[in-house]
């Protein structure tokens, strides 16, 4: 029996963070902010974890988010109620090396305490399988918290360790055998950074910066015992209301620039460069592809738009569909990953080859990490724009699309760029 209860909260900014900083010294700790700020889920706790195999990701988490339906007993509405977490990219490769820890194969957690926040209200969730401790699920949460430790940030000096030349060397061979393959359209390549300190990085004081300087971007955050997954991606995967669907197409990139002028210019190159429409075309074409077996309508815009971050632009295609009755949520993120703006095309030559030449396993890096309400809406982002910190090091991700016509060296700059949002909150 799964019990739930809702309160409203008017918590103040300095309440918020001292409660982030109290949920980070927890096992559990999941946060889901859309890129649009207007809905965002916190996770503190848990009454219960998932951890998917790799062969039956999507069906197994589909199957333990019916069974959590089944199981409650609660006048809180289950649109209200939701689990958080994860997928991994895919399999890892025999020879890959694996941070991952307990993330390895995905993560999804049902809260013991939840937040939601729009833009009407922001309300506290508390759920248990037992009964409630008190009469009042504020108390409740205060008790269940750790005490708020002091943060004591030092400056450290950080150590920046990567494998550029390595990774340039497999782009390489990969434009080869795309040039000869004819059956080969495009292969994502992604590379580490390791960035080291001298101290243990504060959690809550990367958050903070998080979303200070980075706004429309989707803010992903997974901690698992002393492992946390951060990610700040422009990306989505998939969204579901009802029957209503939206996904996107992201694929090219270019810098942005301070000047408005040179921005513009940057962006009007990018929507005119070959390759990168190419690129980005490889995506559209996969998605309506993958969609129009599972839909009653698709809406497909025949040009692309760009999409802004902080540090970059993207080729963008919003696509917007009417999902099968059928089909649920997890059935539509299963057709979807990975699209060809993390993958590759076709995936299944692409997928090798990753497994073979990237040296260390993706794990939450560009796989689906979102949200799922028991009333069967959510939101899935890809998340990309992201690392993995455990303590005093941090493991930054960062890919390219390959095609026919890349140039080695350009695809190592654009990932070094690619580094940089995470790069910067580690400074």
């Amino acid at each position: 029996m799964l019990q739930a209860r809702k309160t409203i909260l008017t918590w103040s900014a300095t309440q918020w963070h001292d409660y982030e900083q109290r949920g980070l010294q927890l096992d559990n700790y999941a946060v889901f902010e859309n890129a649009a700020g207007s809905l965002g889920w916190t996770g503190f706790g848990a009454v219960a974890t998932y951890t998917p195999t790799a062969a039956n990701a999507f069906t197994e988490v589909a199957a333990w988010l019916t069974q959590l339906q089944a199981e409650l007993t609660s006048v809180v509405a289950p649109q209200d109620i939701a689990i958080l977490g994860g997928f991994s990219f895919t399999a890892k490769g025999a020879q890959q090396q694996d941070a991952w820890g307990a993330l390895a194969n995905g993560y999804f957690v049902l809260p013991r305490f939840l937040v939601k926040k729009t833009a009407a209200q922001t309300v506290l969730i508390e759920l248990t399988r037992a009964e409630f401790a008190t009469a009042d699920s504020l108390a409740d949460f205060e008790a269940f918290l750790p005490p708020l430790a002091s943060e004591n940030p030092v400056a450290s000096i950080l150590v920046q360790t990567e494998q550029a030349t390595q990774w340039q060397q497999a782009v390489t061979e990969v434009v080869q055998q795309l040039q000869t393959d004819p059956q080969l359209e495009k292969v994502v390549l992604a590379r580490t950074l390791q960035v080291s300190s001298q101290q243990p990085f504060v959690v809550s004081q990367l958050l903070t910066t998080l979303r200070q300087t980075h706004a429309a971007v989707y803010h992903l955050v997974l901690k698992v015992a002393d492992q946390v997954f951060i990610s700040a991606t422009p990306e989505r995967l998939v969204a579901l209301k009802g029957r209503q669907l939206a996904t996107a197409a992201v694929a090219g990139t270019a810098p942005r620039a301070s000047d408005p002028v040179a921005d513009e210019a940057l962006g009007a190159a990018l929507l005119r460069d070959a390759k990168n429409r190419r690129e980005q075309q490889i995506v559209v074409t996969a998605i309506r592809q993958q969609l129009q077996n599972i839909t009653t309508t698709l809406s497909v815009p025949t040009l692309p738009r760009l999409l802004k971050s902080q540090q970059v632009q993207h080729l963008y295609t919003p696509i917007t569909a009417t999902l099968q009755a059928s089909v649920d949520l997890f059935g539509v993120v299963a057709a979807l990953h990975p699209t060809p703006a993390l993958g590759g095309q076709p995936a299944a030559l692409a997928l090798p080859l990753i497994q073979r030449l990237e040296p260390q396993y993706r794990g939450l890096f560009g796989a689906p990490f979102g949200y799922a309400t028991l009333a069967g809406d959510g939101e899935f982002a890809v998340a990309i724009r992201s690392m993995l910190v455990q303590q005093k090091t941090a493991l930054l991700f960062a890919g390219a699309g390959i095609v026919a016509a890349s140039q080695p060296a350009v695809e190592v700059r654009e990932t070094a760029l690619k580094f940089q949002p995470m790069l910067q909150l580690l400074k």
